[in-house]
């Protein structure tokens, strides 16, 4: 592993949000919650990208994609008190937002 982008598992958020809510999501997003989640033991990065696909109800696609050192790290994460307090955070816009999570080894490179 070399780059500043590189790590052996990936953890992935892919969200949707309402137009109307999106400076709500964004600013929660952007003040704080990326870099908590960062700040959790094991995690390396994170890059948010703004997708061109919307959904077919006009929402905005976005997926978070996190580098981690390894599952066990992930895990712990997902044992740990920063996800129930992450969900109580989002609450008051969660109307505004529909997730799904997905996570994996990387198994292949190309330079």
């Amino acid at each position: 592993m070399g780059g500043i982008m590189d790590a052996p598992f990936l953890y992935l958020v892919r969200f949707w949000v309402n137009p109307d809510g999106s400076a709500a999501v964004l600013h929660w997003l952007d003040a704080g919650h990326m870099r908590e989640v960062v700040g959790q033991p094991g995690f390396l990065w994170v890059r948010r990208v703004r997708l061109e696909q919307e959904a077919p109800d006009g929402w905005h696609g976005y997926i978070m994609i996190y580098g981690l050192q390894s599952r066990a790290a992930l895990q712990q994460y997902f044992d740990g008190p920063a996800p129930a307090r992450f969900a109580q955070e989002r609450k008051p816009f969660e109307h505004h937002l529909r997730m799904e999570r997905t996570w994996g080894a990387v198994d292949a490179r190309v330079p």
